[in-house]
């Protein structure tokens, strides 16, 4: 045999040899996937929608849950979830096709593109790393904004909130550029300055600029609406296990459920993979311009934070590594990136899932050739189970034998002060006075019990009790201002 044919064979093997070492791994490693979600589903854990990839082909994916609940109908792979926060690095996207194209500066002050924004040193860049001090809207509309008809149910949007905005004016939570901090006003300002400089609607915006060049058919900018909608066939609805944990109920509505810019966008897994695909392959804009989206933000006195243009950045250096969460009305979602591998996963879930954070952890220690966690009951769903499915001191007798259980229970006190205001809000006072007494007696230490039994006892009409309770909590921890400011209104309101 020549030798030339020898080494051709030699390397056939190897290549051969390494090729199966590899397909061994992914098989090895899709296992670990199934066993992981039959083991959450095993607990009663809806996991959703998830896909996972390997240097651009998908390794994993699957579907599990309800799409909708009236008429109740499966998720499959091609539903469309509504993104939240995981929206964000589309408008960071939209920015930075400004400015490739020449109609913005990142460090433009944001008064010469939107001439009635009040904040004179606040720029572009500022918006898109979370430093410009702007405050909430949420707040700012829960706080100011009064509907002309109160029996009418109102969505609003960029316009009206901006409106809002303007008219009241706060001052900012901080001054520009000082401090990090996480803010959906700063994204919905960017949507409406890529309005102003395109003369389109932010949703026209995307599908020209972004959606329609990747192929992403199943993604939108959705004009909300609560009923189904013809036009969306696949469209996720958010819901929740009530209280009980037997019914279920629609999680899908907010007032501000119109707001464009800081989330909005529903897509599917399929398309969220293109998306991905397309940020490593630098298919939708040159790379120098992602190379500083992924680059962390600085703050004034020159420290770093972990926030590019729309994306938290796990890793600055190769292999980079960027990512997103996203949570809103029953809604959480997750986009993982590793840009210069190709590597990443999606998770989309829809029922207000209080385990989404421990499936996203397993999912990632699962990448990282790390062992999952198969997370604990939580303490205050099985114990709202047992109080309103059968009684309250039926309740308090299981929360004492689970409390000692803690390989398979988790029960502490922030939890169990969570079922109480579960409970308030769900109408059971009674049974929510009984649970922040037992936090009271569990932890008779932390402050924070005595302010949620005053909570409460102010709901019943006891205002003296109330009252004790906000005083021993400020005293306990003069840190705690809520409670002195509850104090205060409330000795006020007890003098007239």
């Amino acid at each position: 045999m020549g030798s030339l044919k020898k080494i051709v064979i030699l390397c056939l093997f190897t290549a051969c040899f390494f090729s199966c070492k590899i397909e061994d791994k992914l098989e090895t490693k899709t296992n670990i996937y199934k066993e992981f979600l039959n083991k959450l589903q095993q607990k009663g854990i809806t996991t959703g929608n998830i896909l996972v990839y390997k240097k651009g082909e998908v390794v994993f994916k699957n579907s599990s849950g309800l799409r909708s609940i009236n008429p109740k109908d499966s998720l499959t792979l091609d539903s469309k979830f509504r993104l939240a926060s995981v929206s964000k690095q589309f408008t960071g996207m939209a920015i930075m096709k400004l400015k490739e194209s020449g109609k913005l500066d990142y460090d433009q002050k944001v008064n010469t593109i939107l001439p009635e924004f009040p904040y004179k040193e606040i720029t572009v860049r500022h918006l898109l790393h979370h430093t410009s001090g702007l405050t909430d809207y949420e707040r700012l509309i829960d706080q100011n904004w009064k509907p002309e008809d109160s029996t009418k149910r109102y969505i609003l949007g960029n316009d009206e909130i901006i409106k809002e905005m303007y008219r009241v004016n706060p001052e900012l939570d901080f001054k520009t550029g000082e401090k990090w901090e996480y803010s959906n006003t700063g994204y919905l300002f960017l949507a409406s300055i890529v309005e102003k400089l395109s003369g389109q609607h932010f949703s026209e915006f995307l599908k020209e600029q972004i959606l329609d060049p990747l192929k992403m058919n199943n993604s939108i900018l959705y004009k909300y609406q609560e009923a189904a909608d013809v036009n969306m066939p696949n469209r996720v609805f958010g819901y929740r296990k009530a209280l009980n944990q037997k019914d279920l109920q629609l999680n899908d509505y907010n007032i501000v459920n119109d707001v464009r810019g800081d989330g909005g966008i529903y897509s599917t897994l399929e398309d969220l993979m293109k998306w991905n695909i397309a940020l490593s392959n630098h298919t939708i804009i040159p790379k120098k311009y992602l190379d500083e989206a992924f680059t962390p933000g600085k703050l004034n006195n020159g420290e770093e934070t972990n926030y590019g243009f729309g994306w938290f950045i796990e890793s600055k250096t190769k292999p980079r590594i960027v990512f997103h969460s996203g949570g809103w009305v029953g809604f959480g979602t997750y986009l993982y990136n590793e840009v210069d591998a190709e590597n990443g996963f999606i998770v989309l879930t829809n029922n207000s899932n209080n385990n989404f954070r421990d499936i996203v952890i397993g999912f990632a220690n699962i990448n990282r050739n790390e062992a999952y966690k198969i997370p604990k009951f939580k303490g205050e769903t099985v114990l709202a189970e047992k109080i309103l499915n059968e009684d309250i001191d039926k309740g308090i007798a299981y929360y004492h034998e689970i409390k000692k259980d803690t390989l398979t229970y988790e029960v502490k006190e922030s939890n169990i002060n969570q079922l109480g205001y579960q409970l308030l809000q769900n109408g059971n006072l009674e049974e929510s006075l009984r649970i922040f007494k037992l936090n009271i007696d569990e932890y008779p230490n932390s402050a924070n019990v005595y302010d949620s039994y005053g909570d409460a006892l102010l709901e019943k009409g006891d205002s003296i009790r109330a009252l004790t309770n906000f005083k021993k909590c400020y005293a306990m921890d003069n840190t705690l201002d809520y409670a002195k400011d509850k104090a205060d209104k409330l000795e006020e309101q007890l003098k007239m």
